[in-house]
């Protein structure tokens, strides 16, 4: 992925984001966010995987690095509330926490518990965004970026944006979603809001229902889901 020309790009001033976790969509955005002039440190329990991610774009360090370093902080880890993996989870005081997260495929990244044949989806209720945002209630959750692939973002800015691909953004705290909002469109996407952190359920099950045509119809990890609204007659 190629750096933007000058500081950012329909932007505002450059941003501390840490990255927790270095699979796909955490290495992926944040070296859009790298590219697009935003400082950006990579943060993982093995110093090598952090260190990898950044591409000579960004900094390293573990997930409490990222966590302190963040003004905003991609939350990427599956299954394992901030309390739980932080040593300093008060760290996210204050701070936007990005929850990307979607919940297990059954019968394909976790066993089907009702032996069921194929692939399924159950929601999370409360949602995953809900829950970690009572796990860190001084924070500002944000849910967003759940519903892409890692290889869309890969396609770059001026593709992603020629094509209108859209981003799906709930949150309580207005200026913390107007902020995943540009981080949003810095890398190419269009930020939808979508209401309140009480609608995170329904942006989940969004999500599922992308990945489910992106694995079980098999459209491949470049299809997405977006709204148009048509003009009236």
């Amino acid at each position: 992925m190629e750096a933007l020309p000058g500081a950012l790009q329909n932007s505002g001033m450059p941003m501390k984001i840490g990255i927790i976790g270095t699979g796909n969509m955490g290495k992926a955005l944040g070296a859009g966010w790298a590219c697009a002039g935003h400082d950006v440190l990579f943060g993982s329990r093995d110093p090598a995987k952090a260190k990898d991610a950044t591409a000579g774009l960004a900094k390293s360090g573990d997930f409490d690095q990222a966590a302190a370093f963040g003004e905003v902080v991609l939350y990427t880890v599956r299954d394992v509330l901030p309390s739980k993996l932080l040593r300093a989870p008060q760290s996210l005081a204050g701070k936007i926490v990005i929850d990307c997260t979607n919940n297990a495929i059954l019968g394909l990244e976790t066993p089907d518990i009702k032996g069921r044949s194929g692939i399924h989806f159950e929601l999370a209720a409360p949602s995953r965004a809900e829950q970690i945002a009572a796990d860190i209630p001084s924070a500002r959750v944000v849910k967003a970026f759940n519903g892409i692939a890692a290889s869309l973002i890969e396609l770059g800015p001026q593709k992603l944006r020629a094509n209108g691909v859209q981003i799906f953004i709930s949150a309580d705290d207005k200026e913390a979603k107007s902020v995943v909002k540009q981080l949003a469109e810095d890398v190419g996407f269009t930020g939808i809001d979508s209401g309140g952190l009480d609608n995170a359920t329904i942006v989940e099950g969004t999500a599922d229902f992308v990945r489910f045509q992106i694995i079980a119809m098999g459209l491949g990890p470049f299809a997405t889901l977006s709204i148009k609204t048509l003009t009236a007659p």
